[in-house]
């Protein structure tokens, strides 16, 4: 053993212990002896033992989330691989498509419903035949749907490749005759002249899959409609009223064409695609998407211009505007049936002139947001007073200078051409400086500057000229210098590659439907027995329509039906067919005041103390509404709209209270 006498430390220590070497005693114990205790730790609260439960059950969601997120996005992307374009057929047609816009703006899909036949090769169409042919613009800066349908008994130029006219045939032979959608894709693009985006093919059977995968759709069948297995026609049985319909009675239904002509097929079709986007929006749950889009990937194909499968993000946007879509922004179109000619050895098929086809193309491209109210306030003698606006500026007040931050040269110089002959006081730069923006876009950006007066009031009446795809913003740091050197204009105009150098006018507003007296004759007689009699069998009280259109009187079939719509609810309908013969209108009476169909009014009206909800579409009023606490009363036009606004709602005033 080693010791030390360091620093006063051993036994050679000083007695005070600081000696130099010294020797020390050891200190003095005070206490001989101490009986020690780990403290304890301190006691839990009971909140804190929950919040520690909490947490790991947040832990645990998060780590379960971001797996299904995850698994949820891969199954996206394997699911939109599955339903893109992979038949030789739509492989071809795709390379017709216009190229896909950027999600946030409008774009044009045609929709080809058609029949396979039994013992067909899937991947062959020749065994199959073209039963829908509809046209859908998704805006979603608009927030606005359009479809534009076309009879399948339309005879025009039929196109299968180029510019070459193959024949002068019914539109939906363009698919027979062209082996598949190439040939009804490029008929459509020229006899409208638009350019599609999208082209969607689906059949039948998946069609009925879908509806049933949705567990039915709701819709309101206006009549009775009964075909009898062998009787020569496609089979159908459905009963007048609004009722949930499974996938094969909802394909009868969209198909019929019996007793009536085909521009009320498209009207059932459009009824039809109406109501399955309500159940979409309402209805469909997250843990049903896998397994409807799985059951119809087989029936269904999606080609998009520029070849791949649509992106999550298409989805998202496109989906999101159907589901949030508001009302009356949802607009149904054809051509006007008043120039539809017959034509063919026993005027089976129809002819319109083109200026027919381009008045539907227009409306379809120009959805009139405003119209709907327009109309209802029209019918009901309503005026409202206009919204105070600043005075617009002339174009001579407007100032502007133009830059290219585009890839095209001179479109600059032609650009300001052009808004100097709309009147608009366009500036130049400098022979020495070139009219281009600091970087190329795609985007076009109309500067204003924030120091003058008017500046960007100019700066808004400038943007519907240059498209949708425009923004209004301040002078930057960048634009200013330009500016400067061209004597300081109101605005600068940049425009984008997406700018294709010709100016736009806006549309003008679609013409509101002309007041007219309502056609209606005072016949409470016509349906006061026929309630009496069932008015023991609901739970509510029935009214009695004391005004009905003229000429009009129940149908043979099924003139005045009892049922249950949904569970624990009771409906009565009225039928009624008019002069014309196999054209109905309707009066429901139910219970139900949450159906599907009721939600979304485009607009509302108190009259005498009722409330009254109206459903438009195209200016023309399709249902109207009475509404108490304990059941609704609805009117509902023929399919194709044919009464009068002013006859709706003086059938819907006229319903009073059946009397004991």
């Amino acid at each position: 053993m080693r010791t030390t006498l360091k620093r006063g430390i051993g036994r050679a220590g000083s007695l005070d212990g600081y000696g130099k070497g010294n020797g020390a005693v050891p200190p003095i114990v005070l206490e001989p002896m101490r009986r020690y205790r780990q403290p304890e730790p301190p006691r839990r609260s009971t909140m804190r033992a929950v919040g520690r439960i909490v947490g790991w059950i947040l832990l645990g969601l998060a780590v379960v989330v971001s797996g299904l997120g995850g698994g949820l996005y891969l199954y996206g992307h394997q699911t939109l691989n599955a339903i893109a374009a992979h038949s030789t057929q739509v492989k071809q047609a795709q390379k017709i498509l216009d190229a896909v816009p950027s999600p946030s703006e409008p774009a044009i899909a045609l929709v080809a419903g058609y029949d396979r036949r039994m013992g067909a090769d899937a991947s062959d169409f020749a065994g199959s035949r073209s039963d829908t042919v509809m046209l859908i613009r998704a805006d979603p800066k608009q927030r606005t749907l359009s479809l534009l349908s076309f009879p399948r008994d339309l005879v025009v130029p039929i196109y299968c490749s180029g510019d070459t006219v193959y024949a002068h045939d019914r539109i939906n032979a363009a698919w027979t005759l062209c082996r598949g959608p190439k040939g009804t894709l490029d008929t459509v693009e020229h006899l409208t002249g638009l350019k599609i985006n999208y082209l969607i093919t689906v059949d039948f059977h998946g069609f009925k899959v879908l509806v049933n995968k949705l567990h039915g759709v709701y819709v309101n069948v206006d009549r009775r409609y009964y075909n009898p297995p062998g009787s020569g026609y496609a089979a159908i049985n459905l009963h007048p009223g609004y009722q949930k319909l499974n996938g094969q009675q909802a394909l009868d239904y969209v198909r019929y064409r019996h007793t009536d002509s085909d521009l009320y097929r498209l009207a059932r079709q459009q009824l039809f695609l109406d109501a399955l986007k309500s159940r979409l929006a309402r209805s469909l749950s997250l843990t049903e998407i896998p397994r409807v889009v799985s059951a119809v990937k087989g029936n269904v194909e999606i080609a998009r211009g520029g070849g791949g499968a649509p992106s999550i993000t298409e989805i998202q946007s496109y989906a999101g505007l159907a589901y949030s879509l508001p009302a009356g922004h949802l607009f149904r179109n054809s051509i006007d049936s008043s120039q539809l000619e017959p034509y063919g050895p026993q005027n089976a098929e129809y002819v319109a002139p083109q200026s027919a086809i381009d008045e539907a193309v227009q409306r379809f491209l120009h959805p009139d947001v405003t119209l709907p109210q327009r109309a209802g306030d029209q019918a009901l003698g309503i005026k409202r007073k206009p919204k105070r606006k600043h005075r617009a500026l002339r174009p001579s007040q407007i100032s502007t200078l133009v830059l290219n931050a585009g890839n095209v040269a001179g479109r600059a110089a032609n650009t300001s051409y052009l808004l100097s002959r709309l009147g608009y006081d366009t500036k130049q730069l400098p022979p020495s400086v070139p009219a281009n923006a600091p970087s190329q876009t795609t985007g076009t950006t109309i500067y204003y500057d924030p120091v003058q007066p008017n500046a960007r009031q100019a700066a808004t009446q400038l943007r519907p000229l240059f498209g949708s795809d425009v923004r209004v913003a301040p002078f930057s740091p960048a634009i200013a210098p330009y500016a400067q050197q061209a004597g300081n204009p109101l605005t600068v105009v940049a425009f984008g590659t997406s700018f294709d150098g010709t100016l736009s006018t806006p549309p003008p507003a679609q013409p509101t439907p002309p007041r007219q007296p309502p056609a209606v004759s005072d016949d409470p007689g016509a349906t006061l027995e026929p309630l009496r009699q069932v008015a023991s069998q609901v739970p509510f009280t029935l009214m009695v329509p004391h005004l009905i259109a003229s000429g009009s009187r129940l149908s043979s079939m099924d003139p005045v039906r009892v049922y249950k719509p949904a569970r624990n609810q009771h409906a009565v309908v009225m039928t009624f067919v008019t002069p014309a013969g196999n054209v109905y209108w309707q009066i429901e009476e139910t219970t139900w005041n949450s159906a599907p169909i009721l939600a979304n009014p485009t607009g509302h009206a108190t009259i005498g103390g009722r409330r009254y909800d109206l459903y438009t579409s195209g200016g023309r009023i399709h249902m109207i509404v009475l509404r108490t606490p304990k059941a609704s009363y609805w009117v509902v036009n023929t399919l194709l709209d044919e009464l009068s606004n002013e006859t709706m709602i003086a059938i819907a005033k006229g319903l009073r209270p059946l009397g004991k």
